[in-house]
């Protein structure tokens, strides 16, 4: 599992909080079936830090911390709909407009796949709550680009550090910046007690070759 530009003090920070919080589960002995038919011993549900009002407010410090490092922008993008909430904290809190965009276009109306207003030559940071294949982060990107903006960042607050994503990321010239990974989740979870050492290598094992994980274990 290939981490992204985190670092560990806050890798730490959020890995635990997202154990603690449930919103990431990992069950090797009893994997996820996922709607595109992947079988994985991972499910993350970064919704549920919305309801946690001490956490969120962490979450959205730190991601307007990256934001900094990373470089203000002229517009923050949401991806639609996990990545809108966060997109907003940001937005708010730094004073500058946001945009979010639709998987695909809208077939009534203005038949808008981006929302708000975006102009041509204005740079923007795309915010994801989580990075799994890069796919649905992607279409944000190309339809932002397509609309005139400049994207070359993309900021989650997790990834699992797949291989697909990062060779998708690098073809498209984006760079992606997460909170934590998989791999620091995995450890955080270690020491809780909520998984086993050598269970470690069975979730790496499913990060190396997601598709055909689920068929090497017998579970298809």
């Amino acid at each position: 599992m290939k981490s992204t530009n985190t670092d560990n003090k806050i890798a730490n920070q959020v890995s635990n909080i997202l154990i603690d919080l449930g919103c990431i589960i990992l069950r090797p002995n009893r994997p996820f079936k996922y709607n595109t038919g992947i079988i994985s011993p991972v499910y993350t549900d970064n919704r549920v830090i919305l309801s946690s009002v001490s956490n969120r407010k962490k979450i959205a410090d730190l991601l307007i911390q990256k934001v900094k490092q990373i470089g203000i922008p002229d517009v923050i993008a949401g991806t639609a709909t996990a990545g809108i909430a966060y997109a907003a904290f940001i937005a708010q809190r730094l004073n500058l407009p946001m945009i979010y965009v639709r998987p695909t276009p809208k077939v009534y109306g203005k038949e808008n796949q981006v929302e708000g207003k975006l102009k041509r030559g204005q740079t923007v940071i795309v915010i994801d709550d989580l990075i799994s294949t890069g796919r649905s982060s992607l279409e944000v990107v190309r339809a932002i680009r397509k609309s005139g903006g400049i994207v070359q960042d993309i900021l989650a607050i997790t990834t699992y550090g797949l291989k697909i994503a990062s060779n998708n990321f690098e073809k498209n010239k984006i760079k992606i910046t997460t909170l934590t990974d998989l791999n620091r989740s995995c450890l955080i979870a270690v020491k809780k007690g909520f998984l086993k050492p050598d269970q470690v290598n069975t979730i790496k094992n499913w990060a190396k070759d997601p598709k055909n994980w689920g068929k090497k274990m017998g579970y298809e």
